[in-house]
């Protein structure tokens, strides 16, 4: 969903909502909303109340918040964890670019309690933001592309994030000691407009292919071609909404070979063509 109506949000940011059930607030961790946002200055949130929390990755350039009396600045690399209960008000002076979610259940704020007082701040950079953040992209990445995920996964995913944020946490997975999982979704955002077949992708972090698969699936929950393709999804949308490039350069820049294979893989993700999309209207 395409967002509108908020000052100093541009276009191709996007929007999107989660409705859970009665037994996903009582039992998991959930998404109430999220969204990823491209804002100039004059972005800017006043809120006094929202029973949630917010959880927002900087990408670019950086947002000023004042919460509980105190203010930060979060930059590019940063997370930020803050419980909506609490009055707030975040801006930026300039671009720009962030992920965001709303997030609630089981023991969410006292866990972001806990993370406050042990950071002393609400705005995180520890040794594993990396990890944490990939898995905030992917999430959203989800959303966008109408992926479907049982409740029970995106609580997992979630209580990942949050436990990559501890101070000092030891948080690691079978085979990912050395980070190959991070290292392969490094190469493949900086690579989406080269060829990224299996092959190479595994050989770029030493493993074999079979083995990327596993680690893969078992952090991202999808196979890495499913995860490039996701990724060429996000980057063609921005381009398709952010810029006048013809579809036959935004093939190219999202590494596809010619413009006809592109739209058909972009149709049969996204349920519309690329000359489309761009045409929809905000809203």
């Amino acid at each position: 969903m395409l967002c509108q109506n908020e000052t100093g949000v541009l276009s191709g940011s996007e929007l999107f909502f989660s409705t859970v059930g009665a037994a996903t607030r009582r039992l998991f961790y959930y998404v109430n909303s999220c969204g990823h946002y491209y804002c100039e200055r004059g972005y800017k949130i006043r809120r006094k109340h929202m029973d949630n929390l917010l959880l927002m990755l900087i990408e670019k350039g950086e947002m000023r918040v004042e919460y509980r009396g105190q203010k930060y600045i979060a930059q590019a690399g940063d997370i930020v964890l803050m419980d909506c209960t609490f009055p707030q008000y975040y801006d930026t002076a300039d671009y720009v670019e962030f992920y965001w979610m709303h997030i609630a259940g089981v023991n969410s704020f006292e866990l972001c309690e806990h993370l406050t007082r042990a950071h002393g701040s609400i705005v995180h950079h520890t040794d594993h933001n990396d990890k944490a953040a990939t898995l905030i992209r992917f999430m959203v990445s989800q959303f966008a592309n109408n992926q479907p995920v049982s409740d029970a996964e995106h609580s997992r995913t979630l209580h990942s994030v949050l436990c990559y944020l501890m101070p000092g946490a030891q948080v690691t997975t079978a085979g990912e000691e050395n980070g190959p999982i991070q290292q392969a979704v490094k190469f493949i955002h900086n690579h989406l407009g080269e060829d990224l077949n299996l092959r190479r992708v595994a050989a770029e972090v030493h493993l074999s292919p079979s083995h990327l698969i596993r680690l893969f699936r078992a952090e991202l929950h999808h196979s890495p071609h499913e995860y490039i393709v996701l990724m060429r999804m996000d980057r063609a949308k921005y381009l398709l909404k952010t810029t006048s490039m013809p579809i036959k350069a935004i093939s190219a820049e999202v590494g596809y070979r010619t413009e006809s294979s592109f739209t058909g893989a972009f149709t049969e993700k996204i349920g519309i063509s690329p000359r489309r999309f761009r045409e929809l209207p905000l809203g």
